[in-house]
């Protein structure tokens, strides 16, 4: 005798897996569908919807074609690196103390570098420009330190207003361009790489003191070393070795 069959369940819909592959077929479909309306994009769209920032948010003064490359951007310095190098400032600071310099050389920290300021006695013999060897340790130290980084330097000479004409040196302007020299050229035989140094002569005419005094005058004579950051980098400010403000170049 044959048995009843039993009542089996009755499917009712579609598969489960059928609404996965539907959602993946559209997700794919709309994929595509936007890498084809990106690889189309118009130059004259592109431009309204530049135009459009600018008018709401003040930016994009020069909207860019769709594609145009500007300059390379140059990386900042890291919060590590941006340590080691005003460490490595603090020990030279530390050093020209504990050596009796730091009445003879000055460092200071701005919002666009760091700058050196040496007076020139201490480099050279009066209407020199021949560095003195005993000032070769300082010089070595410093072009240790600048060696490590790769910013460009501007290496001024700058005198007092007495004049002098020479054979050599026919005014100041020659002789505080002869000292700036000679502190470049003793950085490159140091192994520093020349390209990325300035050198320059100002003469008497940036003064950081009055002329009219031999206090004011000796303060006139100097080679500044100007390390300049990029634009986009600054260091904190706040570690002079002295009060007085050091300029960035002026």
């Amino acid at each position: 005798m044959a048995r009843p069959r039993k009542n089996l369940p009755q499917k009712k819909g579609l598969d489960p897996w059928i609404m996965t592959y539907g959602d993946m077929m559209s997700l794919l479909l709309t994929f595509f569908v936007l890498i084809v309306s990106f690889s189309s994009i118009q130059d004259s769209k592109f431009k309204e919807a530049t135009l459009s920032l600018h008018d709401a948010f003040g930016v994009m003064r020069h909207p860019p074609t769709v594609i145009e490359f500007k300059e390379a951007v140059v990386t900042p310095l890291t919060p590590k690196a941006e340590q080691d190098l005003i460490y490595e400032i603090r020990q030279m600071e530390q050093s020209l103390l504990d050596k009796g310099l730091d009445k003879e050389i000055d460092i200071k920290v701005t919002d666009k570098g760091v700058a050196f300021r040496i007076n020139a006695p201490f480099l050279f013999d009066s209407g020199r420009a021949h560095l003195k060897p005993e000032t070769m340790g300082v010089l070595n130290t410093l072009s240790g330190f600048l060696k490590k980084v790769s910013f460009p330097l501007r290496i001024e000479g700058h005198t007092d207003n007495i004049p002098i004409s020479t054979s050599m040196f026919p005014s100041n302007w020659e002789l505080s361009a002869a000292r700036a020299v000679a502190v470049a050229r003793y950085f490159q035989s140091e192994g520093m790489a020349p390209e990325r140094m300035a050198a320059v002569g100002f003469g008497e005419y940036h003064p950081l003191d009055t002329n009219d005094t031999p206090a004011g005058r000796a303060k006139n004579r100097r080679v500044e070393i100007f390390m300049k950051l990029n634009q986009e980098q600054e260091l904190p400010q706040g570690l002079p070795l002295q009060s007085e403000e050091i300029s960035d170049g002026g």
